[in-house]
């Protein structure tokens, strides 16, 4: 008989031998345990096991224990905080829509999982929170649509969201109870995030070192108020999700009131009889950089070290640490500009 003959007829067998070999009872019970067992629910594999995990819970309108929302903080290496005193930056990630659930996990994915790693802990040794913005919600309800359609720049709503409330709410939490340094806090955000992050910036202007908005877009009516934190906005030039003409608005915008408030600083300066020289020259507020040929994805060319990247940048900026006397003769922390570090 030939080969291939022979394969044929074994093929035309095993169907029968299959179903003899089920007849019988033991052959019956392994196969039932095999059909529980891929039936049987497999437990998620978390691919970011030593990034720690947390929540916080948002009290709803009535003052009574609300929604829960999850998140992921990266803690620096042990040494780094092991000095009495010690104190490290905390980096803030606001995640885009395609990563919104409630697996706690897939806000990891772009930037936030690699923050625990050693090149960027050997680097730069830092807390970073990324939060996960529950399918549904928002981080920022900025109408994307109006822009589109009609060409209406986006507006900040008075009131947060609540995903919003949430993440300011864990960010105080780990502020008071980890080893942050208040100075050199950071907030950056991609698409979604991107909005988040311009949103939040106007909220709590007195709390960040750094802004890094990334292909997102925020409302310019809100320039004036935060005027005085370093940004460095990213976007793509043939973003094809969020038009580039959204940062350019921001850029435009904070550059206004950035130059508006140097030059009352400067009047303020020429005026004081003890003002000893010139005041020294700043980076441009905001930086700006515009990606060719990302697409959408400018946060992969962004989120790097060096020149082409932001990284070293932002971690480089640093709020004045100065503090003032407050109205009831007790000090208080300083609002004022961050600086260069």
């Amino acid at each position: 008989m030939s080969p291939l003959r022979a394969r044929c007829v074994l093929a035309l067998l095993a169907p029968a031998t299959l179903i003899s070999a089920m007849s019988s009872p033991a052959a019956a019970s392994d196969s039932a345990q095999e059909v529980r067992a891929a039936d049987a629910p497999t437990a998620a594999v978390d691919p970011w096991p030593g990034i720690g995990a947390g929540s916080t819970v948002v009290a709803d309108a009535t003052g009574q224990a609300g929604t829960t929302y999850r998140y992921r903080l990266v803690s620096p290496k042990p040494e780094a905080i092991a000095d009495p005193g010690a104190r490290v930056p905390l980096v803030v990630f606001l995640h885009g829509s395609g990563e919104r659930g409630d697996d706690n996990a897939a806000q990891l994915k772009h930037f936030a999982g690699w923050c625990g790693d050693d090149a960027l802990q050997s680097r730069h040794p830092c807390y970073m929170l990324a939060m996960q913005c529950p399918a549904g919600e928002t981080w920022a309800a900025l109408d994307l649509k109006a822009y589109r359609e009609k060409g209406e720049l986006p507006r900040r709503a008075a009131e947060p969201t609540r995903a919003m409330r949430a993440l300011m709410q864990a960010i105080d939490e780990i502020v008071a109870t980890k080893a942050v340094d208040p100075t050199r806090v950071y907030l950056t955000g991609l698409s979604m995030g991107g909005f988040g992050a311009f949103d939040l910036a106007a909220r709590r202007p007195e709390l960040f070192a750094a802004v890094v908005p990334i292909c997102g877009g925020g409302d310019p009516g809100t320039a004036e108020t935060v005027a005085a934190i370093p940004f460095y906005i990213v976007h793509g030039s043939d973003d094809p999700v969020v038009p580039v003409a959204l940062s350019r608005a921001m850029r435009d915008a904070i550059a206004g009131a950035a130059a508006a408030r140097a030059a009352a600083e400067r009047e303020k300066a020429r005026g004081t009889a003890d003002a000893p020289r010139p005041m020294p020259k700043r980076a441009p507020n905001p930086m700006y950089r515009e990606y060719d040929k990302v697409g959408h994805d400018s946060w992969t060319p962004a989120y790097r070290f060096g020149e082409e990247g932001v990284l070293d940048w932002m971690f480089a900026q640093r709020k004045a640490s100065t503090r003032r006397p407050s109205t009831d003769g007790a000090a208080s922390p300083a609002s004022g500009a961050p600086t260069g570090k």
